[in-house]
């Protein structure tokens, strides 16, 4: 019955959209916020390896900056994505305030100012 069940799943899943050779998954098709996040979110600014060369380290003052008249918080980590995303980077986890996750949206290619104001609603 388990294996029968997984070979279903994974049937559905590789006649999804994220199996598809030239697929963007959703999450990197627009960087924007329907509205400005509101004080207490958090944003996770990606500075591992990858991310941290393609840009991300680059990003972080900008966020800081911005964030920090929002009441917006900003944190570092190694990877946002458990390493599954990082061609994509530089990646930025998004957890609004209120949002109890587990998972979080993550945006990709997050390499100019107006990006990071995209992120955060600013734009």
């Amino acid at each position: 019955m388990k294996s029968s069940l997984l070979i279903s799943s994974v049937a559905i899943l590789a006649q999804s959209e994220a199996f598809l050779p030239n697929a963007t998954p959703k999450h990197t098709q627009t960087h924007l916020q329907a509205e400005p996040l509101e004080s207490g979110s958090k944003v996770i600014v990606c500075t591992g390896p990858t991310c941290g060369r393609s840009g991300g380290k680059k990003m972080l003052p900008i966020f800081q900056e911005l964030a920090q008249e929002m009441g917006v918080t900003v944190e570092t980590i190694s990877c946002v994505s458990e390493c599954a995303e990082c061609g994509m980077g530089p990646n930025v986890e998004v957890r609004k305030k209120g949002d109890d996750g587990p998972f979080y949206p993550i945006k990709n290619n997050i390499k100019t100012e107006e990006d990071v104001k995209a992120v955060l609603g600013l734009s």
